[in-house]
């Protein structure tokens, strides 16, 4: 079965031995190189996290500035917008208003024309008229010249 003598003891011994050396000679080392790798990792992780969180801070102020932005540039907008429209509908008052002041101004000079224009019509119906009235009344061919409108116009 199992004995125990010397060559147990010295194979105890030895294996102690042995795990003392490897300890010493291979697994420290080994130890020490995971003990690094992870102390590496851990503050690659630690460094990431915070340039994550410096990211976020910096999306969420690049936001909060492109919003303000786009609320300046809408507000300019609206506010160049408004004064355009203002000043459109100035200057189509103002053509409104010169428009019609031409207008009367042709009318006024039509109206004048017009008068002329019945003032010499009448003046020749009339003198066509006296004419012919002499003319038949006489029984001669004449032409009337002068002739007093005013009287006429009383008259009729």
């Amino acid at each position: 079965m199992f004995e125990f003598n010397a060559t147990f003891l010295i194979a105890m011994f030895s294996f102690v031995v042995f795990i003392l050396i490897m300890n010493s000679i291979f697994y420290k080392p080994i130890l020490g190189i995971i003990r690094k790798r992870e102390e590496y990792i851990n503050s690659n992780y630690e460094d990431s996290k915070r340039l994550a969180d410096s990211a976020r801070s910096l999306d969420a102020e690049r936001t909060a500035k492109m919003e303000q932005i786009h609320e300046k540039s809408r507000h300019e907008f609206k506010t160049v917008v408004d004064k355009v429209q203002s000043d459109v509908g100035e200057r189509i008052k103002s053509a409104k208003e010169n428009s019609k002041q031409v207008i009367q101004a042709k009318k006024a000079e039509l109206s004048a024309q017009e008068e002329t224009l019945k003032a010499k019509v009448r003046a020749s119906v009339v003198s066509d008229l006296a004419s012919s009235i002499v003319s038949k009344l006489t029984g001669i061919e004449s032409k009337v010249d002068n002739v007093d409108l005013d009287q006429i116009s009383k008259v009729i």
